[in-house]
Formats: structure tokens, C-alpha cells, sequence
């Protein structure tokens, strides 16, 4: 009896269940918004000069123009780069951020902080070279975050602006 029921349910769920399916997928079609190999290449090349860039402005090793120079001024503004190991863009156009060992000073709401303003950069790396539309930077970018080998937390999936760390 309890078998003639489950199938009766199930039944009636797929039947209610499948015209409504079927006229969202003769709607919308859904489409893999993905990297090809050589663009992903372009991307992680480009993200690496954007990260070195700001790098060298935050230590003074770069003008405010980008040029190499020995008697530069670091500015503050760009710190956040300077706890950043390395950044891989995905073929999906997320990011995996790989964190130094300067993170281990820092509070929660600085990583969080730190986070943001790396969140910022990768975005206008993206946008700036057409790797995600307007809409999309506004948005942000998903990030996940790492510490050596260990992930250590990502965006929040219903708002890739605010973070999610694994805690003990």
C-alpha cells in the first residue's frame, strides 16, 4: 500500500511539475559563461601585473605612474596588495586568492577589509579588460581564499561583497 502511495505522489508531482519545466526551458536558455584556455592565460597574466603593480605602489617601489624608481614614496592605499601571495582566475571568472603569512596579524573585520579591497582590484582587473560585463562587476567577483595550501574562506553565495571565514 505505502508503495502504491509514494508512486501515486510522485506521479502527481512530475505531472505538476513537468508543464511548468517545459515552458522555462522553451524561455530561457542557459548558457556556460566560461574562459576559453588561451583568454584564462591573458586573464592570469593580466591579473599578475595588475597584483605586482599595486604591490609596488604600496612599497614605493613604483611611481604613480607605474615606473620602477629607487626613492619612491609607498602609499598606504594600496597595503592590501601586499598580503596577497598570488591571485588564479578561474575559467568560470572566479578567483583564488593565496594569502602570505602577514593575514595571521590581523583581525576579522581587517581580513574582511583587506578582503574587500582585493575583491576590488580583481573586479577592475576583469572588467577593465572585458573578462565580465558591467553588470557583473557590480556585482563583484566569488572569491575563495587560501592560506598555503588550506582554504580558509570564500564569498558569501548571496553576496560575493561579504565573506565567509572557516573558523575553529
Amino acid at each position: 500500500m505505502r508503495k502504491i502511495i509514494k508512486y501515486t505522489a510522485l506521479m502527481t508531482l512530475g505531472l505538476t511539475i513537468a508543464p511548468a519545466y517545459s515552458s522555462l526551458s522553451e524561455n530561457y536558455t542557459i548558457s556556460a559563461n566560461t574562459l576559453s584556455n588561451k583568454k584564462l592565460k591573458q586573464a592570469n597574466k593580466k591579473m599578475k601585473a595588475y597584483l605586482k603593480q599595486n604591490q609596488g605602489f604600496a612599497e614605493g617601489t613604483l611611481d604613480e605612474n607605474g615606473n620602477p624608481t629607487d626613492n619612491g614614496t609607498p602609499n598606504s592605499e594600496f597595503d592590501y596588495a601586499t598580503y596577497v601571495k598570488k591571485i588564479k582566475i578561474t575559467e568560470t571568472k572566479q578567483a583564488k586568492v593565496y594569502y602570505n603569512s602577514k593575514i595571521t596579524d590581523l583581525t576579522v573585520d581587517e581580513l574582511d577589509e583587506v578582503s574587500s579591497k582585493v575583491q576590488g582590484m580583481i573586479t577592475a582587473c576583469l572588467a577593465e579588460n572585458k573578462y565580465i560585463s558591467d553588470d557583473q562587476a557590480i556585482d563583484g567577483t566569488f572569491l575563495t581564499f587560501y592560506y598555503g595550501n588550506n582554504a580558509i574562506g570564500h564569498s558569501r553565495l548571496t553576496n560575493y561583497k561579504e565573506f565567509k571565514w572557516y573558523t575553529k
